[in-house]
């Protein structure tokens, strides 16, 4: 991960924890009422999990296992999960019959859209 990133990443965690700690210190000033600032975040949503599964899925357009999955949302999203969430999941998903399917134990791959409309 680039280290501007990595920067990023921990500003962010940073302010969010301050901002809590000081709404914590008003609470406990009786200042309760006092609403918390939160400022609007700039850029786009945080994508879920399962978002960025079903992008890791499209990009490279084959099955893949759940430990594979948890690998690259690492490397190419910076984002830290364990293979049970992942599985858990996209299991879900794939019992309900949308977005993934599960081919093998632990490993899931795109429904195709033809498919999915039947």
């Amino acid at each position: 991960m680039e280290e501007e990133k990595v920067k990023k990443i921990v500003i962010q965690v940073l302010e969010t924890s301050l901002e809590l700690q000081l709404k914590a210190l008003r609470q406990i000033q009786g200042e309760e009422d006092e609403p918390l600032i939160i400022r609007p975040k700039k850029g786009k949503r945080r994508q879920s999990l399962v978002d960025l599964s079903i992008q890791i899925l499209t990009e490279t357009g084959r099955p893949m296992h759940v430990n594979d999955i948890v690998k690259l949302l690492l490397e190419t999203h910076g984002r830290v999960t364990d293979r049970d969430t992942i599985s858990s999941a996209l299991g879900k998903k794939a019992r309900q019959g949308i977005l993934v399917r599960q081919v093998a134990k632990a490993t899931f791959e795109l429904v195709e859209k033809n498919d999915n409309q039947q």
